[in-house]
């Protein structure tokens, strides 16, 4: 009887960051200060969240989705930029958002 040994073939961990949309301003991703003195990546969990934050703003910015291959030179970008997180969903007018995620 023949045995076949399967490789594991569990899928790779996927970054609770892929999959969030960003905002592109000149190519680099959309930055806030917040109350707490502390610079974020803004993030939305989807397009239509993140349009209408464009659409609130006098800024011209290209909605990106954070996907493996794009990911490490956002994050790059929000670090350099001295970015400790990134807020998910915020809105302007409240100024509330969804949650956060540690960069």
């Amino acid at each position: 009887m023949l045995h076949h040994h399967r490789a594991n073939t569990a899928p790779a961990q996927r970054s609770p960051l892929e999959g969030l949309w960003v905002l592109l301003v000149d190519g680099e991703a959309m930055l806030a200060h917040a109350g707490n003195d502390q610079m974020y990546l803004l993030g939305f969990k989807n397009a239509p969240k993140a349009r209408k934050f464009v659409a609130s703003q006098d800024v011209v910015a290209e909605p990106r989705m954070i996907v493996r291959a794009n990911k490490d030179h956002i994050l790059a970008s929000a670090r350099a930029s001295k970015a400790v997180g990134i807020l998910v969903d915020y809105d302007l007018v409240t100024q509330t958002y969804a949650s956060t995620i540690d960069l």
